[in-house]
């Protein structure tokens, strides 16, 4: 109660009702009136909306018939013209994202990506194919380490890695290619 006492001030009393209680905070201002200055009552917003919704009927009523036209034909033109911009927008970004899509992108990286490069959203772009690439070379080094043969036991010197090789350097794995090379120089080094 002391927080509701401290709010009151000197109309609490104790037991209030509801009713007694808001009553007393309808007499009471929580806020300066000072800091509202910049803002416009609701009020006076609605009637200066309202007065220029009429005002925009008085106008297009007062307006020659021809002038009705110009008018009409004018934000037909517009609503044209944002139409136009949407398609060209909607084409724009359907093809770069079936673009991205034959790069091996899922659908919707390849939406996200093709509207950020519309947009000129370059940091998502570059993000969505950094995230692309390493998913790539994560999906290449399985592939590739799934398929290698096992390392050679005992005696055994003739190691081929020829074939991981080529498969790193298709896939644009430099890395993987070079470990590749090294052990097969490695297997060769032992041979001899």
């Amino acid at each position: 109660m002391a927080d509701l006492q401290s709010l009151l001030g000197e109309s609490f009393k104790e037991g209030m009702t509801l009713d007694e209680i808001n009553e007393a905070l309808a007499s009471r201002e929580f806020m300066d009136k000072s800091e509202l200055s910049g803002y416009v009552p609701k009020s006076m917003f609605d009637k200066a909306s309202t007065e220029a919704a009429d005002y925009k009927k008085k106008w297009r009523g007062a307006l020659s018939e021809a002038d009705q036209k110009a008018q009409d034909e004018l934000e037909k033109q517009t609503a044209m013209e944002n139409e136009l911009k949407k398609l060209r927008r909607e084409s724009a970004i359907s093809g770069y994202e079936k673009n991205y899509i034959s790069l091996g992108y899922d659908e919707k990286s390849a939406k996200e990506v093709a509207e950020a490069m519309y947009d000129g959203d370059m940091e998502t772009v570059f993000r969505i194919q950094k995230k692309q690439q390493d998913d790539f070379a994560k999906a290449t080094e399985s592939r590739l380490m799934k398929n290698m043969s096992n390392a050679p036991s005992g005696n055994q010197v003739d190691v081929d890695y020829s074939k991981q090789i080529a498969e790193a350097q298709a896939s644009g794995n430099m890395v993987l290619a070079a470990a590749l090379i090294r052990q097969q120089a490695d297997a060769n080094k032992n041979k001899k």
